[in-house]
């Protein structure tokens, strides 16, 4: 009767035992995978937009180069320190060209980017971190529309007409100084880097510099240009680039990672909340 009252002591004690090893494990099972509160498709995904200013870079452009861009973006964590972003940006390219002669494009640009987070890769993944720096690699497509709109005020367009009828190139003139191109496509390669700032768990700002290179050499309205004895010469420039600028916010649809931080980061934490606590404690007892 004793033993039979000794086993069964025991072996509440070892399923007591299993309960609190499992425990733990159990808590960061629902700490990284908080299943019923949200669906899983939605686990380290996010949600931005982001505006700024773009710079056009490319052949016989002189000036007026800056001009908008607003884009969008949804990201998706792949990894600790690996995110896929899906992103669109929309805006503007302006610029003077040889002899006074302006044109401008309006682009939509659809890309895949791979933004590795390198603080987390060399030190870590800290889900806490106020400041998060990061780079991108990426390739899409771009769409655009190109068009010369020569300004009566910064040239002489009957001067110039006469001076390639003279010459008898005024069909090549007439090319150069209203040409539009319409709707083009072109594939176009991505490369970023930026820093974001933690607001909230949830909610993000960030700075980027996006430079993008178009495998397109019509960006800015012409693959070419009439010389001064009526000859067309074809540009050198195999593409156009692009650099953006731009100011941004970022919301996460969970405020918890499913990523179990760094320990070493978990340390600082709780250290950190040790000294508050204690000198919370050491006011109270003053008073």
């Amino acid at each position: 009767m004793k033993a039979h009252l000794l086993f069964r002591m025991l072996r509440k004690i070892f399923v007591c035992l299993t309960l609190l090893t499992l425990l733990p494990n159990v808590s960061e099972a629902q700490y990284n995978n908080p299943r019923g509160r949200i669906p899983k498709q939605l686990l380290e995904l996010s949600v931005g937009a982001r505006a700024g200013a773009t710079v056009y870079f490319g052949d016989l452009v002189d000036a007026g180069r800056a001009r908008w861009t607003v884009g969008a973006f949804v990201e998706k964590s792949v990894i600790s320190w690996l995110d896929v972003r899906g992103q669109i940006d929309a805006g503007q390219v302006h610029g003077a060209q040889e002899e006074g002669i302006e044109f401008k494009s309006f682009f939509a640009d659809v890309n895949i980017i791979a933004r590795v987070r390198f603080l987390d890769l060399i030190q870590g993944y800290d889900d806490a971190r106020l400041f998060c720096p990061y780079f991108g690699l990426g390739a899409g497509g771009m769409l655009f529309n190109c068009k010369k709109n020569p300004d009566e005020s910064k040239i002489d367009v009957e001067a110039y007409m006469s001076k390639a009828t003279a010459g008898g190139w005024e069909d090549l003139a007439e090319k150069w100084l209203y040409y539009d191109g319409g709707m083009k496509g072109a594939a176009d390669a991505v490369g970023l880097v930026g820093v974001r700032y933690s607001l909230s768990s949830k909610l993000w700002l960030s700075f980027e510099v996006q430079g993008n290179m178009v495998f397109s050499d019509e960006l800015d309205a012409h693959s070419g240009y009439p010389d001064n004895n009526g000859t067309w010469v074809e540009s050198d420039g195999k593409y156009d680039c692009l650099w953006t600028t731009s100011f941004g916010v970022q919301y996460r649809f969970y405020d918890v990672s499913k990523y179990t931080s760094s320990s070493k980061y978990s340390r600082k934490n709780y250290l950190k909340t040790r000294r508050i606590y204690e000198r919370n404690a050491k006011r109270m007892r003053r008073r």
